[in-house]
């Protein structure tokens, strides 16, 4: 992939769809049985699901939404209703995929011999408001953190349904929460100078999901054993540019204590007439007036997505955080300011932060590119010199200096990694002020295709859930993964529950908060160690290019 195309963000929705697991049933009001895991919520009762040690709670409606209109509380209910299979995604599906292999290059890694096949991809529809809950107690007296991820795939795909909670969950020691949003035209058409006061928020129809359902959390979660003042929300790439939507919401304001930024820096949101361009083009492209933009809200699923798609094809980003179109937008109620651009927002201020990267972030994106793992001097001059210029010759002779033994093509991916993620991420953090902010690097090197793609994007994720039995084929054999896995889920579990990542018993050494003084980082790697400023590279070759 060349930087100036950027990543093609739709290239990721087959690997989240074929990371979900259960398909939708509908749901039954049943009778109840004296064994079943029953949780009483402020709409009616839910009967769950016993795994082992886990009590799981899937499918779980947290609200309703027309489309493009915000969303409203569901109906109470009478009796018990099953919640033990996922709700649908949100719509997201190209229904004309563009030819060739996809740019995430998960599909490329084999299966284990004898694995079974992946799980059909969750079922999409525009009634997709639903979370997920996993929980070792119901109402045991027990009041445990709470960690409510958001799901990657910046803000046009991916699913709740692909996060696994229950390791997190079976120790005890927290509640784990995962949700389903509306995306792409459906969450983030921005239709306020069109439709006028119906539709003000239209253009962050998805970020007021996530806020009901946090505010599902702050009314309900204590019945599963949650603590309503302890809420943890995280996530990984467009997870983590959503938590920062959230930490500058006066909307959401309350709703969340600690926020995890992993891999997803956003420093700055849509402009509205960049929003407004955006939505005048989908109506151009489907050939309706924009007199006459009210049938965007009758057309039927498949015609819009297809539309949303040529648009976002039209549109590519410029860099890794640069949101083009179809993504939240300034709001006078909801984001009155960007979130650390050009400082932080004041409601980021209360709301301590964990914020980090992974050391060779781009390689996932390379999934069609082979020629990037191969590139020679000239090669990775040609492709720097699409975002740094003139700047071009001197920076790659610091990169050289910096990694004298690394190939030219190693070389151009730590320098695109910094300049896509890693100066970003940094940025955001020296920017935080208020409540501390600490900062990590994730440099544990995958042993996936021979060793090329290094610490990727999305690596961290089996860490965070204590998952890497299931992740074999990324993150390797041995007892060295499940070590890091230990450490790195105990540190987040201490962020949810007291805003700070230090604990003694995570076997990490002792965590100081982010200051620009020191610039104290953690490197989680197969040895956890602290250094002082280790993104200096890129923070000073590379930091000026950070946009906002």
């Amino acid at each position: 992939m060349h930087p100036e195309q950027g990543h093609d963000r739709r290239g990721a929705l087959g690997m989240m769809a074929a990371a979900a697991t259960l398909p939708l049933l509908p749901s039954k009001v049943l009778a109840m049985h004296q064994t079943d895991p029953i949780a009483q919520t402020r709409h009616g009762s839910l009967r769950g699901v016993r795994q082992g040690d886990v009590i799981c709670f899937r499918g779980i409606r947290y609200a309703r939404a027309e489309r493009f209109m915000p969303p409203v509380a569901p109906e109470p209910w009478t009796g018990v209703v099953d919640a033990n299979a996922f709700g649908a995604s949100a719509p997201q599906s190209n229904p004309n995929p563009p030819p060739g292999p996809p740019y995430v290059i998960l599909a490329q890694i084999p299966r284990p011999e004898g694995a079974p096949p992946p799980p059909p991809p969750p079922p999409e529809s525009e009634d997709c408001l639903f979370l997920n809950v996993w929980t070792s107690g119901l109402a045991d007296g027990r009041k445990r953190p709470v960690m409510v991820s958001l799901h990657g795939g910046f803000f046009y795909g991916g699913s709740g349904s692909t996060v696994d909670g229950s390791r997190l969950a079976a120790r005890g020691d927290v509640v784990f929460v995962s949700i389903n949003h509306r995306l792409n035209a459906f969450g983030y058409s921005h239709l306020a100078e069109l439709g006028g006061a119906d539709f003000a928020h239209s253009g962050n129809a998805g970020m007021l999901d996530i806020i009901a359902a946090l505010e599902w959390v702050r009314d309900n979660i204590e019945r599963f054993g949650g603590d309503p003042s302890r809420v943890m929300v995280f996530g990984t790439s467009g997870g983590g540019m959503k938590t920062t939507f959230l930490m500058a919401s006066p909307r959401a304001r309350g709703l969340l204590h600690r926020a995890g930024v992993q891999s997803g820096p956003a420093l700055r949101f849509m402009e509205r007439d960049v929003a407004a361009d955006a939505t005048d083009r989908l109506l151009h492209r489907l050939g309706i007036p924009r007199t006459d933009w009210s049938r965007l809200r009758t057309i039927p699923v498949a015609q819009l997505l297809g539309g949303y798609h040529a648009v976002a094809a039209d549109l590519p980003p410029r860099n890794f955080a640069h949101l083009s179109c179809f993504a939240p937008v300034l709001d006078p109620q909801l984001l009155p300011h960007h979130p650390f651009s050009p400082e932080a927002a004041p409601e980021t201020r209360d709301i301590p932060m964990l914020i980090g990267s992974n050391g060779q972030e781009m390689s996932f994106f390379w999934g069609n590119d082979p020629a990037a793992f191969t590139l020679d001097e000239a090669g990775a001059a040609s492709r720097a010199r699409a975002f740094l210029g003139e700047r071009t010759e001197a920076v790659l002779a610091l990169y050289a200096q910096a990694m004298p033994e690394a190939s030219p093509a190693r070389r151009y991916l730590q320098l695109f990694t910094d300049y896509s993620i890693q100066a970003p991420i940094v940025a955001q953090a020296e920017r935080k002020t208020g409540a501390p902010a600490w900062l990590y690097r994730l440099d544990f090197q995958s042993p996936a295709l021979g060793g090329k793609l290094g610490a990727l994007h999305t690596l961290e994720t089996p860490f965070i859930l204590d998952g890497t039995a299931g992740a074999r084929v990324l993150v390797g054999d041995g007892e060295e993964p499940a070590q890091l896995a230990a450490r790195m889920s105990r540190a987040w579990v201490a962020f949810a529950a007291t805003g700070n990542p230090n604990d003694a018993a995570s076997g990490l050494p002792d965590w100081p908060a982010y200051e620009r003084a020191s610039r104290s980082t953690m490197i989680l790697d197969r040895t956890c160690r602290l250094e002082s400023d280790p993104a200096r590279l890129a923070r000073e070759t590379l930091g000026n290019l950070v946009e906002g």
